[in-house]
């Protein structure tokens, strides 16, 4: 029997734009990320990230488009030699049957390798038609959407989904998918890829899985949980 899915997050008005605004005096506005941009680059690139580090990933996508400078041959190259192409990266096999498996289907339907139709699209079609895609969740649909074509879609990975559960945001039993279809209506309009990447900073250098360093904070002040371990350290 499949669980059920979390509840929807009920934010009050204002909490997650204060999030980002107190974000945003800590760390800045940040506009860009790693991610090209043109569409199926980027929809490469992001499915090389999964379940590794920046480093990786890069390094998988630099190997990958050095043996392969345009996408004409690569659909139709041998499996095993893309998957050592791109083995830095970690999850090779399933990684290039994802990426070879796209880039087919992608020149069978539109005659090239472009998504640039997706702009045209309401952002549910558009989100519907990636994650058709083999290996492509709502995370990966996500990213490409906000980062390729400008639309209010919000990525959350791992780090954010810790952040937001600290934080109250989304249910304890959210996963990526459910945390990140809650929190996109209320985020901000044009503030999807600076509070993206501030969350992501804050998962990734304070709100660690382990001993988080809450007193370092920018968002302690607001944060359930970041409260609770200041009443415990003080009680000590």
């Amino acid at each position: 029997m499949t669980a059920a899915a979390p509840a929807p997050a009920k934010l009050k008005p204002g909490r997650l734009p204060d999030i980002s605004r107190r974000l945003a005096v800590a760390f800045g506005r940040p506009e860009l990320c790693a991610h090209v941009t043109e569409g199926v680059h980027n929809l490469v690139l992001t499915i090389l990230s999964q379940n590794t580090t920046d480093r990786n990933r890069d390094l998988a996508y630099e190997r990958l488009m050095s043996a392969f400078p345009t996408f004409d041959a690569l659909p139709d190259a041998p499996a095993d030699r893309v998957e050592e192409t791109i083995r830095v990266g970690g999850l090779a096999k399933a990684k290039a049957g994802a990426i070879l498996s796209a880039l087919r289907r992608i020149r069978t339907e539109r005659g090239t390798f472009t998504l640039d139709f997706l702009a045209g699209l309401p952002l549910e079609e558009a989100r519907s038609y990636l994650t058709s895609f083999a290996g492509v969740g709502v995370k990966t649909a996500n990213i490409l959407l906000l980062f390729s074509f400008g639309m209010p879609a919000f990525p959350v990975d791992t780090h954010i989904l810790r952040v937001t559960k600290r934080l109250g945001l989304v249910p304890e039993n959210a996963d990526l998918a459910h945390a990140a279809l809650a929190l996109e209506p209320n985020v901000p309009p044009g503030e999807g890829a600076p509070l993206h990447l501030n969350l992501l900073r804050i998962g990734r250098e304070l709100c660690r899985p382990r001993g988080p360093l809450c007193p370092e904070c920018p968002l302690r002040p607001v944060c359930p949980t970041g409260k609770q371990n200041g009443r415990k350290s003080s009680a000590q």
